[in-house]
């Protein structure tokens, strides 16, 4: 196996169900063909530098991935044939692929990824009526306390 990183250019004036109907497709077709897909990029929609097929705008997405070059030669005969995808670049990352270094990767990023737990923050509420309460106190009792100014 290899290492390679793809790069295609969705049309940009497509809803977003059909770009993400169309990553999925291509990110499914590197598994079916006995790859590993490592991580998915999605850049999002940006100009384009000049019009391609009548479209100024398109939605980038980036695969890196580790395959075969059976796995390339099928992602990008889809690529062609799809009329949703307006460009796409594939290279070669690296020549040899250990797995275990790479399956080591993905499950970092999954747990780079994954939330983290909300710590518990002190409530506000109680610290703010003890604020208010304070200048009233410290006023002359002949005199009617100002109101409190709410920011």
């Amino acid at each position: 196996m290899r290492r390679y990183e793809s790069l295609w250019v969705v049309n940009g004036d497509l809803p977003d169900e059909e770009v993400k109907s169309a990553i999925d497709k291509f990110s499914g077709i590197i598994s079916s063909q006995g790859g590993t897909v490592v991580g998915l990029d999605e850049w999002g929609r940006r100009k384009l530098s000049y019009k391609i097929q009548g479209t100024i705008r398109g939605y980038y997405v980036l695969a890196d991935f580790a395959g075969t070059s059976e796995t390339v030669k099928e992602l990008e005969r889809n690529y062609r044939i799809d009329d949703r995808i307006i460009r796409f670049l594939t290279t070669k990352k690296s020549d040899k692929v250990n797995m275990e270094a790479l399956l080591a990767e993905i499950a970092a990023k999954a747990k780079a990824a994954a939330p983290a737990e909300p710590e518990v923050a002190a409530p506000v509420e109680a610290a703010a009526p003890a604020e208010v309460a304070a200048p009233a106190a410290a006023a002359a009792p002949d005199e009617p306390a100002a109101p409190a100014k709410e920011e």
